[in-house]
C-alpha cells in the first residue's frame, strides 16, 4: 500500500519530500486520534467491538480509492516488473540504503508495534491513558513532521533526529512510573523528525521510472528487519525487562543515521 501511495504522489508533483512529509502527517493525525479512542472503545466495547469497529471504519478505503482519478493505463510487462525489482540492478546508493533501511528495521522492531503499549502498561497505566498517552505522541509526530518539512537539510536532519533516538531510547530503558508516561509522549518528536528523514531519502533515491518498486524494495529491507527484532522483543523483555531492547534499538539505530549522514555528505 504504502509503495503505491507515495509512487503516486511522487509521479503527480515535482515537491516530491514535501508531498511525501505531507502524507506522513495526515496518517500521523489520523493515528492520532484512532490512537485516542481506542482505549476508551477497549473499556466501552471490550476488544472483540473496537476490533470490529475498525474493520467498518477501514472498509471504507475501498470506495475511497475507487473515487480516486486515474491516470492513462500502460501495458504489464513481466519482464520490466523482474528488472526493476532486480536490486544487483540497482545504483549503488540504492543497495547501500537498502542494508541501511534493513538495520533501521532492526532498530525500529525492538520498540514497535506492543513494545509501547506494554511498557506504559507494566508503568501501572490503564486502557484509557495508555490510548491517550499514544494518541499525543504520535499527534507530537504529526505535528513536528509537518512544521520541520524542507526546514534542514536531510543528512543534518537524520543525524539530528538519531541523536535524539539514542538518548530518548536510553532514556526510556531507566525510566519508570510518571517519567516513563512523560517520555512516551516526547518520544513523539521524534518520531516526527524521523519520518521526515525516512521521505527524504525515498525522494532522493528512487528513480522516476520505478518509484513503486523501489519503495517496495527498500520497505521490503525495513519490514524483514523489524520482523527479526519484533520477535526477538518479548523473550528479552521477559528475560532483562525493558532496558535491554531498548538500548539495542538505540545501539543499532546509531549505525543507521552515522552511515546514512556519511553517505548523504559524499
Amino acid at each position: 500500500m504504502w509503495a503505491v501511495n507515495r509512487a503516486l504522489l511522487l509521479e503527480k508533483t515535482e515537491r516530491k519530500w514535501r508531498i511525501l512529509v505531507h502524507l506522513r502527517t495526515a496518517v500521523y493525525v489520523s493515528y492520532a486520534v484512532g490512537s485516542l479512542l481506542a482505549g476508551f472503545f477497549i473499556v466501552w466495547l471490550f476488544y472483540e467491538g473496537t476490533l470490529m469497529l475498525c474493520a467498518l471504519v477501514g472498509a471504507f478505503v475501498v470506495p475511497t480509492a475507487l473515487l480516486l482519478v486515474g491516470g492513462r493505463k500502460k501495458r504489464f510487462s513481466v519482464a520490466k516488473a523482474l528488472h526493476f525489482l532486480d536490486f544487483r540492478k540497482k545504483e549503488k546508493v540504492f543497495k547501500r540504503f537498502l542494508i541501511l533501511f534493513f538495520v533501521m528495521g532492526v532498530s525500529f522492531g525492538f520498540r514497535s508495534d506492543f513494545v509501547f503499549p506494554l511498557f506504559l502498561d507494566e508503568n501501572g497505566f490503564d486502557a484509557e491513558t495508555i490510548g491517550v498517552l499514544l494518541g499525543l505522541q504520535i499527534s507530537l509526530a504529526g505535528l513536528f513532521s509537518y512544521l520541520f518539512a524542507r526546514r534542514v537539510e536531510i543528512k543534518r536532519l537524520i543525524l539530528m533526529s538519531g541523536l535524539l533516538y539514542t538518548a530518548t531510547l536510553i532514556l526510556l530503558g531507566f525510566s519508570s512510573s510518571v517519567f516513563a508516561g512523560v517520555l512516551a509522549v516526547a518520544y513523539g518528536i521524534v518520531e516526527g523528525l524521523l519520518s521526515i528523514g525516512q521521505e527524504g531519502i525515498l525522494s532522493r533515491i528512487t528513480s522516476r521510472e520505478s518509484y513503486g518498486t523501489d519503495i517496495g524494495l527498500l520497505m521490503m529491507g525495513l519490514h524483514s528487519g523489524r520482523t527479526l527484532s519484533l520477535a526477538m522483543s518479548g523473550f528479552l523483555i521477559e528475560m532483562w525487562g525493558f532496558i535491554v531492547p531498548f538500548l539495542m534499538s538505540a545501539v543499532i539505530f546509531a549505525f543507521f543515521y552515522v552511515t546514512s549522514y556519511v553517505i548523504l555528505k559524499e
